[in-house]
C-alpha cells in the first residue's frame, strides 16, 4: 500500500514537472500558440512578398482629387523644391533644357511633389514639347489636390495645349 501511495506521488510529481515545463500550459495550449506564431510568420512573409511584387507606380495619376500632400515637410520635399527653385532659374533664363533636367531630378528626388511635375511640364512647353508636357501636367493636376490655386494653373494649362 505504501508503494502505491509512493507511486502516485511519484506520478502527481512527473505531471507537475511537466506542466511547469510548458510554463504551467497544457500541450494543447503551447502547440496552438506556437501554431499561432507560425501563422503569423507565415502572414509577414506572405505581405512582404506581395509588396515585392506591386507594379512600378504609373507616372500619370488619373486621380485628380487627392485632398492631402503626402510629401509636405519631408526631408525629400525640402530637398527636391531647392532643385525646382534652381529650374524655375533656368527657365527665367529661358535655358529651358537645363530647367528640365532640374525639375525632372525634383520629381525624382520626391516623386509626390506636384510643383515639380507643374514645372516640369512647364519646361517641356518651353522646349517645344506640347505631346511630352501633357503627362506630367496631368501628375501635377492630381498631385496639387490639397493647392486649388495651383491644381486650376496646371488644368488651364491642360487646356491651351488641347488636353481637355
Amino acid at each position: 500500500m505504501a508503494t502505491a501511495g509512493l507511486a502516485l506521488v511519484f506520478a502527481i510529481s512527473l505531471i507537475s514537472l511537466a506542466a511547469c515545463a510548458h510554463g504551467g500550459r497544457g500541450d494543447d495550449e503551447a502547440e496552438r500558440e506556437e501554431a499561432a506564431r507560425e501563422e503569423a510568420r507565415e502572414e509577414a512573409r506572405a505581405e512582404e512578398a506581395a509588396a515585392a511584387e506591386e507594379p512600378a507606380p504609373r507616372e500619370i495619376d488619373r486621380d485628380r482629387s487627392l485632398a492631402v500632400d503626402a510629401g509636405a515637410g519631408t526631408p525629400q520635399r525640402r530637398a527636391s523644391q531647392r532643385v525646382v527653385e534652381e529650374g524655375k532659374g533656368y527657365l527665367i533664363a529661358r535655358q529651358a533644357d537645363a530647367a528640365a533636367q532640374r525639375f525632372g531630378r525634383a520629381t525624382q528626388i520626391d516623386s509626390t511633389n506636384g510643383f515639380a511635375y507643374y514645372w516640369l511640364g512647364r519646361a517641356r512647353i518651353a522646349q517645344g514639347d506640347a505631346r511630352g508636357a501633357v503627362g506630367v501636367l496631368e501628375k501635377a493636376e492630381s498631385l496639387l489636390g490639397p493647392y486649388p490655386e495651383w491644381r486650376a494653373q496646371a488644368a488651364q494649362l491642360l487646356a491651351s495645349l488641347g488636353a481637355r
